[in-house]
């Protein structure tokens, strides 16, 4: 899967000292092609999204999606574009709280949200922040939007943001 990663942060630092000693930009380049799938992150959000979908069986729909979010179809399509629209049409970068609330209409589980968050280059979700640990709840419950939309009001929170145009 993407963004799945399969070496230590210590492995990975462990290497690139060691190639940065020998000072050649070819083991390096060689390097970073091998490793590929150890970094963090590519901000295709849409590709993640699908791909996560796609290994469990399900496919977007697009209309149900954006009413669930509480966005607008046209909006969705910029973060999750059909696969013939061109690139420069992407949104690359989501706010942080619609992709929250796209991952809890989705059901992801917290290491996806995370992960989505990461190819965003977003903050990750972290407990320490009243907001951030009501969310992790919530995806931990697999609660609706409008369900973690009222728990997070009555943890007095901002709510998550609709567009609805």
């Amino acid at each position: 899967m993407l963004g799945e990663q399969k070496k230590r942060t210590t492995e990975l630092f462990k290497e690139i000292k060691s190639l940065a000693k020998n000072d050649s930009a070819d083991e390096f380049n060689f390097f970073m092609r091998k490793n590929q799938t150890e970094f963090s992150y590519n901000p295709k959000v849409g590709e993640y999204i699908r791909t996560v979908l796609q290994n469990r069986g399900e496919k977007i729909k697009i209309p149900e999606l954006a009413e669930a979010v509480g966005i607008s179809k046209s909006y969705l399509y910029q973060i999750i574009p059909a696969k013939n629209i061109p690139p420069k049409t992407v949104k690359n970068n989501p706010d942080r709280k619609i992709l929250i609330a796209l991952a809890i209409a989705l059901k992801f589980s917290l290491n996806e949200t995370q992960h989505l968050l990461k190819y965003a280059k977003l903050p990750e979700l972290y407990p320490r922040k009243k907001f951030d640990a009501t969310v992790i709840y919530a995806l931990e419950r697999k609660l609706s939007v409008v369900e973690t939309n009222i728990l997070l009001d009555e943890m007095d929170c901002e709510l998550l943001i609709f567009y609805n145009n």
